[in-house]
């Protein structure tokens, strides 16, 4: 009899160690594949998912979770890197589960950080405003230019579009020109307002695997940082 409950024990607690190791590995590659399928051509994936003890997690309750991905395309829009961290993350389980959709139901803390290259910027430039690819903006850590050329009744001029970028609607970013330089020459901020007006350079990132509020962004040379913490916004929840 003694024997028999030892044995039983033996067997159990090798159950919930294999549980404890297989589970969340089976469950980061199914979230891992899901990614995959959404984010065109991403180059780099890694998703830990962590959960004490890891039968919670089949109820979508996750200790910790962490989810980086790096050169991807959403919505056009070349994405240089794309990080979650998150603690005390419920996740639904039906979504998590059925098809490794990470809907996030509520968290105690969870933050995410984009990062837009002025490449992938410039693709996006080419792609929706000037397919000839005749102006390029430049990221640094002052501020942001448009420099290029432009079609001026069969004349070529230069232009220099100096301005920043904002966030609008709490996930979009938004090119605000400041200041307009053509052949060298200043223009008046009224006229600057009537060229630019209906023309804005607006990048969304709505389409990320996990919405996120943009709090705050940060220019650096070449490189655009937006950070912001995860909100179900309007819609979601489906």
């Amino acid at each position: 009899m003694r024997s028999g409950i030892t044995w039983l024990l033996i067997i159990v607690i090798i159950t919930i160690g294999l549980t404890q190791i297989l589970l969340p590995l089976a469950l980061e590659g199914r979230v891992e594949r899901a990614l995959r399928q959404r984010l065109a051509a991403v180059e780099y994936l890694a998703v830990d998912i962590q959960s004490r003890p890891a039968l919670m997690s089949l109820v979508g309750r996750f200790r910790r979770i962490r989810i980086e991905a790096k050169d991807f395309v959403i919505d056009d829009l070349p994405v240089g890197a794309f990080l979650v961290q998150g603690r005390q993350v419920k996740l639904d389980p039906r979504a998590l589960y059925r098809n490794g959709e990470v809907l996030v139901e509520n968290a105690a803390d969870l933050r995410v950080t984009v990062l837009l290259t002025e490449d992938g910027i410039n693709q996006y430039l080419w792609e929706k405003v000037d397919p000839e690819k005749r102006l390029h903006i430049s990221l640094m850590a002052e501020g942001a230019a448009l420099v290029g050329n432009i079609n001026f009744f069969g004349h070529r001029i230069d232009i220099n579009l100096r301005g920043v970028f904002q966030v609008r609607e709490q996930t979009k970013i938004i090119f605000v020109p400041e200041a307009l330089t053509v052949e060298k020459l200043e223009v008046p901020q009224v006229i600057l307002n009537a060229l630019v007006e209906d023309k804005a350079l607006l990048m969304d990132l709505v389409g990320l695997p996990v919405p996120l509020i943009i709090d705050e962004m940060r220019l650096e040379q070449g490189q655009l940082y937006a950070f912001g913490h995860y909100a179900k916004l309007s819609g979601e929840g489906r």
